[in-house]
């Protein structure tokens, strides 16, 4: 069977607009359903006792889904979590930051968390995600089962589905379970049963999709079995996101006072155990204006997102609260605004040995902007991107001289007018990867799938 106008597709994902940690699945939701396909989301609201310190609401991409997507949001508590803050007496927020701080549980806390956090600490979805998805199943007659994660459990709910009913299901990896650098399992026993799970669940699907051809590899040597499809569908960006940015700065200008902004978009841990950090990209910077005094005046560092708020102390003690702005998240459509205006964008990635092959969602952006890039982050796929189309530069991730260096080579190339930007390859890699190009082939993969 072919994927034809008003095919209907079952998508399970545990956020979706108007919650969302990222926009990627949203994007792609909205540009498959404009290319016919009926797609039903399942999807979490936050219930009792779920964080919602890390979630972004965007009601702005909600709105932009057209009518052949239909979204079920299930609200789902987080049930123990929520007995904890009772227990603990404290605040959501804080009592979340003290659950999860790493080396910080007690045996009895390892231990709950080795038997219930199964296949990880997003478990509490596990079963409102399978009640609606068969469900749905029973009452709308899907033709393909598209799971995207991170969490995996959203993943093996899949696998249960495709065992109980047989329909072919993609199963989409935003980022990987086990090869995950935020991947830590309380206890040591959880290694064994985690890697029997990841391959029950990847083996079994009809299609594997990763953001990344490393990543694709990395699960078609572990996993892959004869008849199976492994293909790469990247992250990428929305062009009308930068058609509203561009408009709205024809509109309102740009403030040609402003000094050289550096801007990074995006969360930042303070602790390398909960991902990248910022603690390079300051000292370098200060670094950089200890020998340039004279820039002060002239460039501002600009972090906007899900910015940890040691990151003010921090400013504060290295004297440099005065070039620097730590901003809340912003919707899409304004970070992109940011990025345009902007002088020189930033990306982060921590030095870790499972982030090899990871390229982060803000390449896209950063390549479709045509904006200088700084990337400070280890030997991997992105700083391989980022020289292969000519995007900018790079600093190892945990090494302020050459961050520092880096900044002050950018910013006189960008000045003096000789920065070297782009060219075929970046352009070419532009135009496959706007979120239009990747629904298609998404499209593409189902249709295979479904020939079978």
């Amino acid at each position: 069977m072919a994927i034809e106008r008003q095919s209907r597709i079952l998508l399970l994902v545990q956020l979706f607009p108007p919650w969302r940690t990222e926009p990627n699945t949203a994007h792609m939701v909205k540009y498959l359903g404009r290319a016919g396909c009926r797609v039903d989301v399942v999807h979490s609201l936050p219930g009792w006792g779920m964080s919602q310190a890390y979630l972004s609401h965007d009601e702005e991409l909600e709105a932009q889904l057209p009518h052949m997507v239909r979204r079920f949001p299930r609200r789902t508590p987080n049930l123990l979590r929520g007995l904890l803050h009772l227990l603990h007496g404290y605040g959501a927020e804080a009592a979340s930051r003290t659950v999860d701080k790493p080396g910080g549980r007690s045996l009895f806390g390892r231990l709950l968390r080795s038997v219930t956090h199964i296949p990880d600490s997003d478990s509490f979805w596990f079963w409102p995600a399978l009640r609606e998805g068969l469900r749905l199943l029973r009452l709308r007659d899907h033709d393909l089962l598209l799971t995207s994660g991170p969490p995996f459990t959203t993943h093996l709910v899949g696998r249960l589905i495709k065992a109980l009913t047989g329909i072919p299901w993609v199963c989409h990896h935003r980022d990987l379970y086990r090869d995950n650098p935020l991947y830590h399992p309380p206890m040591a026993w959880r290694h064994g049963l985690d890697r029997t799970l990841e391959r029950w669940v990847i083996s079994g699907a009809d299609g594997v999709t990763t953001v990344y051809p490393e990543a694709t590899e990395l699960l078609r040597r572990r996993y892959g079995r004869p008849g199976q499809i492994y293909r790469t569908i990247r992250n990428g960006y929305d062009e009308e996101d930068f058609s509203w940015a561009k408009a709205r700065i024809e509109r309102e200008g740009i403030n040609g006072d402003q000094p050289f902004v550096f801007l990074h978009g995006g969360r930042l841990a303070a602790v390398e155990s909960r991902g990248r950090t910022a603690h390079s990209l300051l000292a370098g910077f200060q670094r950089w204006l200890e020998r340039r005094p004279e820039l002060r005046s002239r460039v501002r560092l600009d972090l906007v997102g899900n910015v940890a708020h040691e990151y003010n102390g921090i400013a504060e003690q290295r004297g440099l609260t005065d070039v620097v702005n730590i901003d809340e998240p912003v919707l899409m459509r304004e970070m992109i605004r940011r990025e345009l205006t902007a002088d020189c964008l930033l990306v982060i990635l921590e030095d870790d040995p499972k982030n090899w092959f990871t390229a982060g969602g803000k390449i896209y952006e950063c390549a479709r902007a045509g904006r200088p890039v700084l990337g400070i982050l280890p030997e991997n796929a992105a700083a391989r991107l980022i020289r292969e189309l000519n995007l900018g530069l790079t600093a190892p991730y945990a090494d302020d001289a050459a961050v520092a260096e880096r900044l002050d080579e950018l910013y006189c190339a960008v000045t003096g007018g000789g920065f070297d930007y782009g060219g075929p390859a970046r352009d070419e890699f532009v135009r496959k990867t706007s979120f239009a190009e990747l629904a298609a082939e998404f499209i593409r993969v189902f249709r295979q799938v479904l020939d079978r």
